[in-house]
């Protein structure tokens, strides 16, 4: 049992930074963002560079927040280039737009870095408590990811900017017509949220490994954990990575076997992410039901 605790604060921990932009993005701006994801990969990549060029070598920690700069003024670039010029189009033509530039960003990571896995060199003790057994690793990413949800929370909450940022998401029009400088904020929700996708994904890809196909593995965890917390509530996708994070390990742990057929049986492991795809359609399943519903009434 505790392990499978443990198993699903680090899962959730690494899918909820991401997760955040994700939301994040679509509170101001109303559409969900593919390209987000690539923002992950990118970052998983350009931490990697940093931390193994040679001259350069930048430690870990530093390669990272390096990376969540670049990523983040990368994320600028692609608003000025693209986004903002669809700021009056629908919704759904901005997410057909954001997965053309998915797929766009995934060809230039492939033809510079290839499409062999790169593994992070990094060192790591081993934790036991009870049965459970974890590593420092673990407890790094589960502290970095409350860290940086605490500084986002101190940053929406308890600023002028941050401020405005929640009065975008509740209303743009008002709020620019109140003098709130939209553009920029606009400008700075893309740099906070590709620069949280660049950590996601490096978090990601230090307990696993780096490929250009690490966005397929992620791509459906990230948006249900969105799906499940709220489309435009930033720190409800939190919620929504711990609550997939922990179904997602219980149905794997339960020994359904035993419970209905008498011999020990569990669900393979390799089918957890079809976890994240039932959640995903049960939560729209439920929610268009309830608007049909409160369109009825």
């Amino acid at each position: 049992m505790i392990q499978v605790l443990v198993n699903s604060i680090v899962y959730a921990s690494e899918i909820a930074i991401i997760a955040v932009g994700v939301s994040l993005c679509y509170s101001i701006l109303r559409f969900a963002n593919f390209a987000h994801i690539q923002f992950a990969v990118v970052g998983g990549y350009l931490t990697y560079s940093f931390a193994t060029i040679p001259g350069l070598a930048l430690p870990l920690p530093l390669a990272m927040l390096a990376s969540a700069v670049v990523t983040g003024l990368m994320a600028i670039l692609i608003d000025i280039l693209v986004f903002s010029r669809l700021r009056n189009t629908s919704a759904e033509g901005k997410m057909i737009v954001s997965w053309g530039v998915a797929l766009f960003i995934r060809s230039i990571v492939a033809a510079i870095y290839g499409g062999s896995a790169r593994v992070f060199d990094v060192p790591s003790s081993t934790i036991v408590v009870g049965d459970a057994v974890f590593t420092t690793l673990d407890v790094a990413i589960a502290c970095a990811t409350l860290v940086l949800m605490v500084a986002l929370h101190l940053f929406l909450y308890r600023t002028r900017v941050g401020s405005g940022l929640r009065a975008l998401a509740s209303n743009q029009e008002l709020a620019v017509t109140r003098g709130i400088p939209g553009d920029r904020l606009i400008r700075l929700m893309w740099f906070l949220s590709g620069s949280l996708a660049a950590i996601g994904g490096s978090l990601i890809a230090i307990q696993t490994r780096l490929q250009p196909s690490m966005d397929l593995v992620i791509l459906l965890p990230i948006f249900a954990a969105v799906t499940i917390g709220g489309l435009n509530n930033v720190f409800g996708a939190v919620i929504g990575a711990v609550i997939l994070s922990l179904a997602q390990n219980f149905l794997i742990w339960i020994d359904f076997g035993s419970l209905f057929f008498g011999d020990p049986w569990h669900i393979p492991t390799k089918f957890r992410d079809y976890v994240a795809v039932l959640a995903l359609v049960l939560v729209l399943l439920l929610r268009s039901r309830s608007s049909a519903a409160a369109a009825k009434r």
